[in-house]
């Protein structure tokens, strides 16, 4: 048995125009703090919860500050996001529904999710590219597990391991950022870092562990 882990947003799915407005919206909401400056192209490889405490933190604010309003802005950052993405179609990239229907119609496979992203939100994106999430995912975990990408990684492999058999050197973590593959070859899994656009093509250039894809239709034969 093997097993797959997605993380999701800009590997597999992505906006159709920029939504970084829904952060600075929860935090608005949460916080009641405005920021109009948030570039979340700086935060590429974090967690959801890492990214609001070091934009926090920016503004002030201590570690035990931001910890006492977190939860209520885990809570609205998915409301946030659906209010700035709106129904706009999101993006699917190109391979993304050939490789998992190909990987869910193998019976020795488990496709899985490890992500610092928010699972409503990812759904959200997920239905409105026109895909069934529960089609393909058995399990996952998320940006409310960890802020730590290490550990949501941790969580998804003793998933795979206890429910599904698998064995650590059988599973395979595909994303499109260098700091999260890292984090995977650390944990002692393999990493396939896929290049999704000109800003992850450089990131990655100098990726040391695993592999770098140029697209999803090249994942299949790394994970074989």
């Amino acid at each position: 048995m093997k097993a797959v882990l997605f993380d999701i947003e800009n590997t597999l799915v992505k906006e159709s125009k920029d939504v970084s407005q829904y952060f600075y919206e929860a935090i608005r909401s949460s916080y009641g703090l405005s920021i109009d400056d948030i570039k979340l192209s700086d935060y590429e490889g974090h967690t959801v919860q890492e990214t609001v405490e070091d934009i926090l933190k920016r503004q002030g604010l201590s570690k035990e500050e931001v910890m006492e309003k977190q939860e209520l802005f885990l809570e609205e950052l998915p409301y946030a996001h659906y209010n700035v993405a709106g129904h706009d179609k999101a993006v699917l990239l190109g391979g993304a529904k050939d490789l998992l229907d190909r990987l869910s119609k193998k019976n020795d496979y488990v496709i899985g999710v490890a992500t610092g992203q928010l699972e409503r939100i990812l759904r959200n994106m997920f239905e409105r590219s026109g895909l069934d999430y529960d089609q393909y995912f058995k399990f996952g975990f998320y940006g409310n597990t960890s802020e730590h990408i290490t550990r949501i990684l941790d969580a998804a492999i003793n998933r795979a391991e206890k429910d599904y058999g698998v064995k650590r050197q059988d599973i395979s973590f595909v994303t499109n950022s260098r700091r999260y593959a890292s984090a995977a070859h650390s944990v002692g899994i393999n990493a396939i870092a896929v290049v999704t656009d000109p800003y992850s093509k450089k990131q990655l250039d100098h990726f040391e562990a695993g592999h770098v894809v140029k697209n999803l239709k090249e994942c299949e034969k790394l994970i074989k």
